[in-house]
């Protein structure tokens, strides 16, 4: 039996220095089989009514056109909400290369690391 793409979702809340945050990390293929669980991962964090919602892409492995479009829709929600919405990169050419190729990175706050996404130190942001 074969079982398709598969994609690892956790949400919880962070405190760090005082603030608070969501943390969506996402694991595995993003794709049109996996982007409604995905989709929903992002709706709860806004849900939270949080000022920041960060979005750990560092592990995943595919991210398809329809996990892009996710992402914007995702800015829109963090845009009308008030919110801040940080992508965690890191050095992953397979969420950096798509994200540049398609121009969304320049739309999109992106960090390199969990740290810098947290504090939102305008440290060496991911590229």
């Amino acid at each position: 039996m074969t079982t398709g793409p598969q994609v690892q979702v956790t949400v919880r809340r962070h405190r760090h220095g005082g603030r608070e945050a969501v943390i969506v990390r996402l694991a595995g293929e993003i794709d049109d089989e996996t982007s409604g669980r995905v989709r929903a991962a992002y709706a709860e964090a806004f849900a939270a009514g949080l000022p920041t919602v960060v979005v750990d892409l560092t592990g995943v492995t595919l991210l398809a056109s329809l996990g892009i479009a996710d992402l914007l829709l995702a800015r829109l929600s963090a845009t009308s909400t008030g919110t801040e919405l940080r992508l965690v990169a890191g050095e992953n050419p397979r969420v950096l290369r798509p994200l540049h190729l398609t121009g969304v990175a320049d739309v999109l706050d992106l960090c390199r690391d969990l740290g810098e996404a947290l504090t939102g130190a305008p440290g060496a942001r991911a590229g």
